[in-house]
C-alpha cells in the first residue's frame, strides 16, 4: 500500500505539532490553575489574620452588626470573601455579612487550627464551591490559650471560571496551532517534494538510447542536489556500461565472424576440387584449429558472463597457490623449452594458504603465464613469485619481454582490447586478462599489470587471506 509522501508529511507535522501544544497547554493548565489557588489561599490568609487581629482588639460581647451597603450577589461576585467567628463549641458567634452565618464548617479543620496549625478545606454552599481557612485566636485582654476560631471562605467559582476561560483559550490555540502547522507544512512538503517529482518525470524519459540525458532537476537543498548528483553519476555508468556492451558485442561478433569467414572459404575452396587425402587432413586439421579457438571463445565468454552475474559457486579450500602456477607451468613446457627460458619459482616466507577455488585459479594463472612465455624473449626469463602483504597473498608473474606500452595499461583488462603490436593478443581469444579480471573480483582479489623497471611485464594478483588461516 502506498502513501503520498506530501499527505505523511503534513499529517506527522501536524500530529507532532498538536501533540506538542496539547502538552504545553495541559501544563499551562495546571500551573495556572496552581498559581490561582494559591492566590485564594494567600487571600483567604490574609483575611484571616486581618480579622483575627480585629478581635483581639475588641470586646467579644461588642455589637458586630455592620450596615452592607452590597447585596448579596454583588458581594458574591465583588468582594467574596465571608467571615465567620466561632466560639471553642464551633457555633457561628458572629459572620461577614450576617447571611453567612450558615456557612458549613469544617470540624475537623477547626480543631486541626486550635492546636496552632492553618488549615484549608472545601464544601459545597448554596451552590456554590467554598473554600475556606482557620484560624485560632484568642479571646481580647486574654493572655490564655487560643479557644477562638476564625473561618475565613471564599467561592471558588471566579478560579473555576477563569479555568475555564483559559481551558477554551488552550483547545482554541491547539487548534489553531495545529491548522497552521497542516498549512505550513502542506507548503514546506509541497516545496520540498518538488524537485522529486521533477526528478522523476525526467528519469521516466530516459531510455537505453537516450542515457547521454542528464537530470537537472532544481533543486535548491544540499541532499537534493546529492541526489541528483549520484542519479547522473549512475546514468554515467550506465552510459559507459552500454558503450562497453554495444563495443563487447561488436567484437565479440567481430571475432566469431572472422574465423567462420575462414572456415568457410578453406571449405568452399576445398570442395570446388577433388583433392588429395593430404590435403584434405590440412583442411580439417585448419578447420579444427578455428573451431577449438572458437569454443575457448564460447567458454570464456560463458565464464566471464557466470562470474559477472554471481551465478558462479566458489569451492574455496587452502590452496597452494605455488604448486598450481607450476602445473599451469607443465602445461606450457614445450613452448617454454622452444624459447630456451629459465623458470623461477619463488615461495614466500609467510606459509599462509589462501582460500580459493583452485580451479579458477589455475585458469586466472594459465592465462597470465602463458601471456608470459608468449612475450618473453629468446632465452629470457618468466618469474612466479608468492608474496605476502597485509592482509593479502600476492602472487607474482613476471616476464623479460618488451613490456607493455603506458597508454596500454587502463585497458589491457578490457575486452578484445587492441594494444601495440609488441604485445598483440595474437592467435589468443582476447578475453584471457578479462577473464583473469572476473576471477580475481569473484574471490575479492585485485589484478594489477606494470611494467618493471628492469624492462618486461609484471602481473600482480592480490587475494584476501584470513588472519588466523
Amino acid at each position: 500500500m502506498t502513501h503520498s509522501l506530501r499527505r505523511t508529511l503534513v499529517v506527522r507535522f501536524a500530529a507532532t505539532m498538536a501533540a506538542g501544544l496539547v502538552v504545553a497547554s495541559a501544563a499551562i493548565w495546571v500551573a495556572a490553575s496552581r498559581v490561582l489557588h494559591h492566590q485564594l489561599d494567600q487571600g483567604l490568609t490574609a483575611m484571616a489574620f486581618i480579622a483575627a487581629n480585629e478581635v483581639a482588639q475588641t470586646s467579644p460581647c461588642e455589637s458586630a452588626a455592620h450596615a452592607m451597603a452590597l447585596d448579596a450577589l454583588r458581594y458574591q461576585h465583588e468582594v467574596n470573601r465571608f467571615i465567620v467567628f466561632r466560639d471553642p463549641g464551633c457555633a457561628v458567634a458572629r459572620a461577614i455579612p450576617g447571611w453567612a452565618a450558615d456557612l458549613p464548617v469544617d470540624t475537623v479543620a477547626a480543631a486541626a487550627a486550635r492546636s496552632d496549625r492553618q488549615t484549608f478545606s472545601e464544601a459545597r454552599w448554596h451552590g456554590m464551591d467554598m473554600r475556606s481557612t482557620y484560624l485560632a485566636v484568642a479571646d481580647a485582654g486574654t493572655t490564655g490559650g487560643r479557644h477562638r476560631v476564625i473561618q475565613v471562605a471564599a467561592s471558588l467559582d471566579p478560579v473555576q471560571r477563569l479555568q475555564r476561560l483559559m481551558l477554551l483559550a488552550l483547545v482554541g490555540i491547539v487548534i489553531l496551532g495545529t491548522g497552521a502547522t497542516m498549512v505550513g507544512a502542506g507548503r514546506l512538503a509541497a516545496s520540498a517534494v518538488q524537485p522529486v517529482k521533477e526528478i522523476a518525470e525526467q528519469a521516466s524519459h530516459i531510455a537505453g538510447g537516450t542515457l547521454d540525458q542528464r537530470l537537472s532537476a532544481r533543486a535548491t537543498s544540499e541532499e537534493y542536489r546529492g541526489l541528483v548528483g549520484v542519479l547522473n553519476g549512475m546514468l554515467d555508468r550506465l552510459s559507459n556500461a552500454f558503450a562497453i556492451q554495444r563495443r563487447f558485442t561488436t567484437d565479440v561478433s567481430h571475432e566469431l565472424r572472422t574465423p567462420l569467414t575462414a572456415l568457410r572459404g578453406e571449405i568452399e575452396v576445398t570442395l570446388r576440387n577433388e583433392r588429395t587425402p593430404r590435403e584434405y587432413q590440412i583442411v580439417l586439421h585448419s578447420a579444427l584449429e578455428e573451431t577449438e579457438r572458437m569454443t575457448t571463445m564460447t567458454e570464456e565468454l560463458l565464464l566471464i558472463n557466470r562470474i559477472e552475474s554471481r551465478q558462479l559457486a566458489l569451492r574455496r579450500e587452502p590452496t597452494d597457490l605455488l604448486a598450481v602456477a607450476q602445473q599451469a607451468l607443465d602445461a606450457l613446457r614445450h613452448r617454454i623449452a622452444e624459447k630456451e627460458l629459465r623458470i623461477e619459482c619463488v615461495a614466500g616466507n609467510g606459509g599462509i594458504l589462501p582460500e580459493v577455488d583452485a580451479d579458477l585459479m589455475r585458469r586466472l594463472l594459465d592465462e597470465l603465464l602463458d601471456n608470459a612465455v608468449t612475450y618473453s624473449d629468446f632465452g629470457g626469463a618468466v618469474t612466479v613469485r608468492l608474496e605476502q602483504a597485509p592482509g593479502v597473498e600476492r602472487v607474482v608473474v613476471e616476464d623479460s619481454g618488451p613490456g607493455i606500452a603506458v597508454a596500454d595499461l587502463p585497458h589491457l583488462f578490457e575486452p578484445y582490447y587492441r594494444a601495440d603490436q609488441a604485445r598483440t593478443r595474437g592467435a589468443g581469444t582476447g578475453l584471457g586478462l578479462t577473464a583473469a579480471l572476473a576471477i580475481a573480483r569473484l574471490h575479492d582479489g585485485v589484478i594489477r599489470a606494470m611494467n618493471r623497471d628492469t624492462g618486461g611485464a609484471r602481473f600482480e594478483v592480490d587475494l584476501p587471506v584470513s588472519v588466523g588461516s
